[in-house]
Parts: structure tokens; sequence; C-alpha cells
């Protein structure tokens, strides 16, 4: 990502970023300047933007605990600088992968953070936990003799005037100032120096009493909860007044999605059907999940089943990528097009879990609108406004049945392969998962061995991307990571000119390739195009995007049906391949858009 698209996309989230305050007398966090329990006034939170905090779970805080256990030298002061009774959120921030602000009795206390190279999740106190820790002189900690500290500022062991820490490189160390004027975060480097991190103007840690429960933070936000429910009814009642189409519920399986079946419920007075989009790539107990709730609910279930088209389609594309996503429309959107049209033909509302805090891009997008891809499907957000915190609330408050996955560590459901995941959470998936992501990784090394790329391709997960954005370059090469390779995704033909002609080649053995020409044809002409020694030869005005757009579909087709649900005329049925009917077919090449080989293929020659 460049800096100036990061620049705009931190921006979008400070416009949008949501309020957290907090209450000094019931030890509770709101989302509104007034306690529902004590009526009294709270304190602002301030937190790094968006601010879509959710409570920390049994996986968070079993992770959280063992990263605080790495953190400090003995386990009592894991239980002094945390006890188990508190109540705890998360907040996601930037990093170079996964990582969350850890917020407690109303204060930001550290960040918990997935390190990459050592491949664990480590803690790394800040602000109101610097302060604690000294407070409470809990190992690491040092006081120093200094009139200020700045980032990079090495600090000398004989600097330091007072504490407890072992020298171990790389260790992280809370500092604050013999005069108490300011305090900050170093790590150990050579030489038995402390090299700061961050420094901040001192601050005292208030540790607020109580013992509250999740269910007194629901009474805290009582009022809330019941205007946002109230909103979310209503625009439901409204749009469906409206638009006057069948409607259903896009069900992921995940907490959104969930608390959007709820709310359509009770605007409708009816179980409105969900429709859960099996991609073939969702963790097994999503999929049992998702079942075993529209039994209990006893409401139609609807998938869009994608049967095994991503791992059809891995064997021609490779692995999909961040800037290389043609997973989406194999695995999501072509399934999802194909039911709705079979299941709503005349059209249909869905309802979807969609929060504007989720993302830059979310939080420009539209209450209502429709995707190009499904075009005869309006989607809708009841939730777009909600925070995560509001949403685990309302879960609670109603007593909702969510996913187990989300308390064994889970944050996002839904592809566990994403590429679009930290490496912290594919970790969590290691975990949870073993079978199924050693599999994933012994594909990804073959791959990698195959076209001579290096270990660390997958071992730092680079296949994520096909070009290295600028921020994940800089990390890699902090940590001598090796990128010295050229990422050949996807598999390019070889394009000639010749004498008037387009001719394409470099295919490995194809099965039936002049079967496939043939069948495919009509799009461009029959007498325009033939197969000669392994090779596709056009002639006449074809051009050479035409001729390769024409090519990897007839010679990579993974069936995924794109092609077939966008053709106008119903010309193009695909059974293996795609097999066109010149009668019907009038040549508008609709199907060479809709087809996410041909469409990434051209993007990569066009940028390269």
């Amino acid at each position: 990502m460049s800096q100036t698209r990061s620049a705009r996309m931190i921006a979008r989230l400070k416009a949008i970023s949501a309020r957290l305050y907090w209450c000094p007398r019931c030890n509770v966090p709101l989302l509104t300047k007034t306690c529902g329990l004590c009526k009294g006034d709270c304190i602002p939170v301030r937190v790094t933007p968006p601010g879509d905090v959710r409570p920390a779970l049994t996986g968070d805080l079993v992770r959280l605990r063992k990263a605080l256990e790495e953190y400090f030298l003995d386990k009592t002061s894991v239980e002094t600088f945390l006890p188990r009774s508190k109540l705890v959120l998360m907040n996601k921030v930037q990093y170079p992968d996964a990582a969350d602000e850890v917020i407690f009795d109303g204060q930001v206390t550290g960040h918990l953070y997935y390190e990459v190279v050592e491949r664990k999740w480590m803690f790394k106190p800040l602000y109101g936990g610097v302060a604690l820790i000294v407070e409470e002189k809990l190992a690491p900690y040092a006081v120093i003799d200094l009139p200020k500290i700045t980032r990079n500022y090495e600090v000398k062991r004989d600097r330091i005037v007072e504490g407890e820490l072992t020298w171990e490189k790389g260790r992280l160390v809370a500092l604050q100032l013999k005069n108490g004027f300011m305090q900050g975060v170093a790590k150990v480097v050579r030489g038995r120096r402390l090299r700061v991190l961050k420094a901040w103007r001192a601050r005292r840690f208030l540790r607020l009493h109580g013992r509250p429960t999740w269910m007194d933070v629901v009474l805290a936000n009582k009022e809330r909860l019941k205007k946002l429910e109230e909103e979310a009814i209503s625009f439901i009642r409204e749009l469906v007044r409206e638009k006057k189409l069948p409607i259903f519920v896009s069900f992921s399986g995940g907490k959104d999605s969930l608390v959007t079946y709820k709310l359509a419920e009770k605007a409708l007075g009816v179980k409105p059907p969900i429709l859960f989009n099996n991609t073939g790539i969702e963790l097994p107990r999503t999929v049992e999940y998702v079942k075993e709730f529209a039994e209990r609910e006893g409401v139609k279930l609807i998938v869009a089943d994608a049967g095994d088209a991503f791992w059809r389609g891995v064997k021609v594309m490779g692995p999909p990528a961040r800037d290389y996503r043609w997973c989406c429309k194999v695995a999501k959107l072509t399934p999802i097009a194909r039911t709705v049209k079979r299941e709503f033909p005349e059209g249909a509302l869905s309802l979807v879990g969609q929060r504007k805090y989720e993302s830059s891009a979310r939080a420009s997008s539209p209450r209502v609108w429709r995707n190009v891809w499904i075009p005869n499907v309006l989607a809708a957000s009841p939730i777009q406004d909600w925070t995560a915190l509001d949403v685990w609330l309302y879960i609670m408050k109603e007593k909702l049945w969510v996913n187990p996955l989300y308390y064994m560590g889970f944050d996002r459901l839904g592809c566990w392969l994403c590429p679009s995941s930290e490496m912290g959470e594919f970790e969590v998936v290691r975990t949870c998962y073993p079978d199924l992501w050693s599999g994933w990784e012994d594909y990804l090394k073959d791959y990698a061995e195959s076209r001579g790329y290096p270990s660390d391709w997958v071992r730092y997960g680079l296949w994520r991307w096909v070009n290295l954005p600028g921020d994940v370059k800089r990390y890699t090469e902090k940590a001598s990571v090796d990128t010295g390779y050229q990422d050949l995704r996807p598999p390019l033909p070889e394009v000639l000119r010749k004498e008037g002609k387009v001719i394409v080649k470099g295919f490995k053995e194809v099965e039936d390739l002049e079967g496939r020409v043939k069948a495919l044809s009509p799009i461009i002409g029959v007498d325009k195009v033939r197969v000669e020694k392994g090779a596709i030869i056009f002639e006449g005005d074809v051009s050479e995007r035409k001729a390769i757009a024409f090519a990897v579909r007839a010679v990579y087709c993974v069936a995924c049906g794109a092609c077939q649900l966008k053709c106008p005329t119903g010309a193009v049925k695909v059974d293996k391949y795609p097999v066109v009917n010149e009668d019907l077919c009038n040549k508008c090449l609709m199907c060479n858009v809709a087809c996410p080989i041909s469409v990434f293929t051209l993007k990569v020659l066009r940028e390269g």
C-alpha cells in the first residue's frame, strides 16, 4: 500500500472513529457519556481509530495472559497487573501483523501483537500499563536518571537508578524518568543498553474497583442498545415497504449476520430465510454451526455452494493474494449469483451484517447498494453504524447463540486461508485445525519449490501479495527476509504477432485443446481461430487482449460458471469448459469480462 493511500485510509477511519467512555464508579465501558447504572457522567477513553472495540473473550484472554507471562519475570506479577476479575476490551491497531490495544479499568495498557519472526504473541506495555508496572514495581522495569527520553535514544546501564530486569536481547522494558516527568517503553539491545521505542508525558494508573460482569455492561448501555435496535427495525420495515422485494439474510455464521438476522425477525414478525455461501474453504465448525442454527430456529437455509471451485482454481491460478483475489469471484460471487437467480428469479433484498468500522472501504460504503456481480439483488445493512461492542452487547442482551469459534480465539470468521488475514490469525487456524493448516502449508511449499521461490515466501506469508506493498518491503528488509524472487502468478502465455496473425502459445499439455477452442470460438467467429501444433492462432481483426482472454478461458477454465451467468442471451453453457451456442451468441464478449481467469491475467499483463 502506498503512503498516500495509507494516509487517506487512516484519515477516513479517524473521521468515523467511535467514541468510547468508561464509568469510574461502576467500572464499565460505555458508548455514551452517561452510565445507565449510576446515571453519572463518564470519562472518555482515547483509543486508536476507528475504535471498533470488542470484549476480550476466552481465546483472547488465554492469548493475552500467555503473552503477559512472557513479558513479566514471574507469574504472580501477571495477576497483579491484570486480575482475572477484570473486564478487558480489545481494539485492532495497525502493526506489521495482527495487533490489539488492551484496555481495562478505562485505560489503554498496552498492545498484544503477533511477532512474525518469532511466531508468537507478545505484549508491549504502554501508557496506563507502564504507569501500573512502575507503581507496582513489576519486573521488568527501569527508572532512569535523565532529563528526558526520546524515541531511539539508547539508555546506558549506569543511568538506571532503580528497577529489575534481565539483559536478554530484545526484551521489552517499562521506563520512567527519576524526575517522574516522562514514561516510555524500551527494548534491550547489545551492550546492555535500552533503546527507547516510544516515550510520552508521565501519567498515573487509576485502579478502578468493583467486579462488574458483562451483563452489567449490557445494562449500563441499555438505552443505546434500545435506540440502535429501534432504528434498525424501522430501517428494515421502511425498506421492505418501499422495495416490495422478497427478502433474505446473508448469513455467514458470524456475529454481525447473527444480529442482522435477529433484527430482521423482529422487524418482519416472521423468520426470514438465510443464505449461506459455502466457499469450500469455510472452517468446519462454521459450516456445522450454520446448519445447527437453521435447525434450532426452524428457518429456511439456502446454501450457495461453491463445491471444489476454489481448489480447481488454485491448480490453475496459484494461491490467491490481496492484489490477486480471483477467489472471490470463483468461490463467492458466482455461487451466490447462481443461487439467487435460481431462488429469486425476479430479484431480492439481502440484509447484510456490514459495519462501517470494519474497514476504510466499508466506512465509505452506502447503507443500501448493488453489487455489479449480483445485479438483481439489492443489499442493505441495518447495522452499518454499530460498533463491534454494540453487536456483542446485543448478543448478550438477547442471549443469542453465537458461533463457538469466537471463544476459541477467532475474531474474524470466513475463508480460513484468506490472503487478507494476518499471520497471527493463521496461527489461530494452525492451533485449532492443525491438519487443515498443514495441508495448505504443504501446498504452498510445493508451489514455492516448483517456481524457485525462497522458503521465506511461505514462512512469512509473502504469498499474500503478488506485488509486495511498501510497508511490507520495509518490514521484510528489516527482518532480513529473502524477497529476491519474481512472482509468477497467474501463468502467462506467450503472445506473438506474425503476418497479421496473433499466436498464443506456451501452454503445458492441455486435454482436448482443439475441442475447447472450437466450443468457445463463436464469441469471436469460428473462422477466426484454430489450433496448430499446440498454439492457438487468431486471424482477422482479433486484438491481442481478446486473443489472450479467449486463450486462457479455453485452456484454464475451472468451470466456475461466471461466464454462463453473465451471458445476456443464454448462449454460454459450462460443463468442464464453456460451450457457446453460435446461433444465440451476439459476440458482446461479456463472458470474457466475467471470467476471473481472463480478468486477472489481463490485469497482470497490463500492470507488468
